[in-house]
């Protein structure tokens, strides 16, 4: 009888320990997995500082000097370009730097120079002394970065002018621009007081002079406009977006008068778009002379659009009388005009007066042209492209980090170094520039009948994407790997150094995806949305973890072998008890890991999120290690019943020989 319940009770010993051992851990299949970032679309503000001087220079044959730029006019601010500017121009006078572009006219004078360089040399090169008018220009920029909303369909953005350096410069223009790859467009723009820059056009303010706006630019001149914060409308949608290289095309002039008391509306159904294009805007030219009597006062005009920004207005008053008094001074005319860019759809012209209007238009309408070969851009330019029209252009609107420094045509003829400058091109001037910050250019590809069809190419130098990565305590880390996604396909890989820093070198103007690995577990989904000079920080949790492993009376036990299994990514970290009973794992990912202590054939594991620094304590039912060989408590437990030895042994001898998995994780 004795001898049965032995047995019994060693069965029923090990069925206990089997089930106790195998547990069962339910996790959420999403555990552990990468998180997405999204980093916001950026618009860039700058206030740009111009400080003119101007100077009468006398050198004599050889002889040379260097205009150094000043200190920055405030406290952000860097130098962006010195122009030096000559009038007229002479082709002894050579200007000379690092990086030097220049301005040339229609004959191939140079009128001016730039660089983004400190300082810029003149010299005579010439055989007669020299004496020049130069007027030279030291411009400075202060940047910041808007984050633009998402989250509404349309909004407003705040821009306070003028900045505190105003004081010290002659002119301060506060940009607002909109990369042309963002899903944005500026609609309107309003003074502090709430009056549009539509309704400034519409009653001829001259503050309208100083208030430009495009689709993905608005420019203020501070000098000249009343301080405070102006609101600028900014819708947002996919169809915003715009093409970075694209053909412009003016189409051709189109003719109306406007009666007095009536209303000319354009909605651009007066004239046929080609296939593949779309309309861009209109520049347009409204004019009228107004006789009037003494006592009579001229009246206005009015172009009504949502975006349109004047390039010139111009009213007078002038008086007519007879050399001697014969013709009294009883007649006035007013002749005036305006010359606007409209880019809208429609717009209005309204005649006020008792005079008819002449009303003088050209369509301006776009393409996008080209694709990206290398970090270059190659566009092919057919004879379809420029079979229509007064003229075409190539234009190229690259994000900051894009640095365009060549054009080569069909021909080969390589442009390079040059602003704002005209081409003899046969019959024709052909207008080509680049940026001196080098994000812009345009070239024309026909002019008046004269063209050059076939490939161009545009070459860029492309500044790369940083990414740092720190831990918690800011502390860089290295060897963190990023893969650059485009719509979804692998463009590049880069790996951060021991600056913490990955550079990520992207070769076309569009978003990606960053995926950010450590130890080859992906972390994030960082969808890139700005192309910017500006660092992306990334914070990575890496942290130090202790795992006590102690017996049933909180016994230390060493020699133990310890795991932490990270779920579903791993890696799989592995270490031994020390005689304190505790295990050091550093730079352990944060996440959800599987801790399992095993000492011989014991394994005990817990289910642990790591989030931070800590000390995890597993426990477990050893009660004691004789010889290397674990006690448990219920094997004790057997020897107290007075089982005897053998019944402990047996138990521990049944323990020991179990093959089956002690744990298991669920996805549920």
């Amino acid at each position: 009888m004795r001898k049965n319940l032995a047995i019994l009770l060693i069965v029923l010993a090990v069925t206990v320990s089997v089930i106790v051992m195998a547990t069962q851990y339910q996790v959420s299949p999403n555990v552990n997995a990468p998180t997405t970032i999204n980093q916001p679309y950026y618009a860039i503000l700058e206030y740009i500082d111009y400080i003119n001087t101007t100077r009468t220079i006398t050198l004599a044959p050889g002889q040379s000097m260097t205009i150094q730029a000043p200190l920055p006019p405030g406290p952000g601010y860097t130098l962006n370009y010195i122009k030096v500017s000559v009038n007229p121009p002479s082709p002894a006078l050579v200007i000379s730097g690092n990086g030097v572009m220049y301005s040339k006219n229609e004959i191939g004078a140079i009128v001016g120079a730039y660089t983004s360089s400190n300082q810029l040399a003149i010299a005579n090169a010439g055989n007669q002394p020299l004496n020049e008018t130069v007027t030279v220009t030291y411009v400075f920029v202060k940047e910041e970065y808007v984050a633009l909303n998402t989250s509404a369909t349309s909004f407003t953005l705040g821009i306070t002018i003028p900045d505190e350096s105003i004081q010290y410069v002659t002119q301060q223009i506060v940009e607002l621009s909109i990369p042309n790859y963002m899903p944005f467009e500026i609609a309107s723009i309003a003074l502090p007081n709430g009056t549009t820059l539509a309704q400034l056009v519409s009653e001829w303010s001259p503050l309208a002079n100083y208030i430009k706006i495009e689709p993905k630019y608005v420019e203020l001149t501070a000098n000249e406009l009343p301080p405070g914060q102006y609101e600028v409308t900014i819708n947002y949608g996919n169809e915003y977006i715009m093409p970075s290289a694209m053909l412009i095309k003016g189409t051709e002039f189109l003719n109306y008068t406007v009666n007095p008391g009536q209303t000319l509306e354009i909605t651009g159904s007066e004239f046929g778009v080609p296939p593949g294009w779309n309309l861009l805007g209109y520049i347009v030219a409204v004019y009228t002379v107004q006789p009037l009597v003494v006592g009579q006062q001229p009246g206005h005009f009015e172009i009504v659009a949502n975006r349109v920004s004047p390039v010139s207005l111009y009213s007078t008053l002038v008086q007519v009388s007879g050399i001697s008094y014969l013709l009294p001074p009883f007649i006035r005319f007013a002749p005036m005009f305006g010359i606007y860019i409209v880019y809208d759809r429609y717009f209005e012209v309204v005649d006020n007066l008792n005079v008819p209007l002449v009303v003088t238009f050209m369509p301006i309408i776009y393409k996008p042209a080209g694709q990206w070969v290398n970090g270059n851009l190659q566009v092919t330019v057919t004879d379809a492209d420029v079979s229509s029209g007064l003229w075409t252009a190539l234009v190229v609107q690259l994000p900051e980090i894009a640095h365009i420094y060549k054009i080569v045509t069909p021909s080969g003829t390589v442009y390079t170094g040059l602003v704002n400058s005209e081409i003899s091109w046969g019959s024709a001037e052909r207008l080509v520039s680049i940026s001196p910050d080098g994000s812009q250019a345009y070239i024309a590809v026909s002019t008046l009948g004269v063209s050059e069809t076939g490939t161009y190419m545009v070459y860029v130098n492309w500044t790369p994407i940083t990414m740092h990565f720190a831990n918690t305590l800011n502390a860089p880390i290295s060897g963190v790997k990023v893969e650059a996604l485009v719509n979804g396909s692998l463009v590049t890989t880069a790996v951060s150094g021991s600056d913490g820093n990955a550079y990520i070198s992207i070769n076309e103007p569009t978003p990606f995806t960053a995926v950010v690995y450590y130890d080859n577990v992906p972390l994030y989904y960082v969808n890139v949305n700005s192309l910017i000079n500006q660092p992306i920080g990334v914070t990575i949790g890496l942290y130090n973890v202790t795992v006590l492993f102690v017996g049933a009376r909180s016994q230390a036990i060493s020699n133990a072998k310890i795991t932490l299994y990270r779920i579903g990514t791993g890696p799989t970290l592995n270490g031994t008890t020390s005689g304190t009973g505790t295990a050091e794992f550093t730079n352990v990912l944060g996440g959800t890991y599987l801790i399992t202590a095993q000492y011989g054939n014991l394994k005990y594991s817990e289910l642990v999120t790591i989030n931070g620094n800590d000390v995890i304590t597993i426990k477990s039912d050893i009660l004691a290690i004789i010889d290397g060989f674990p006690i448990t408590t219920i094997e004790a437990l057997i020897g107290t019943l007075g089982l005897g030895g053998a019944a402990a042994i047996a138990f521990a001898f049944a323990n020991g020989k179990k093959q089956h998995r002690d744990y298991e994780v669920v996805t549920m």
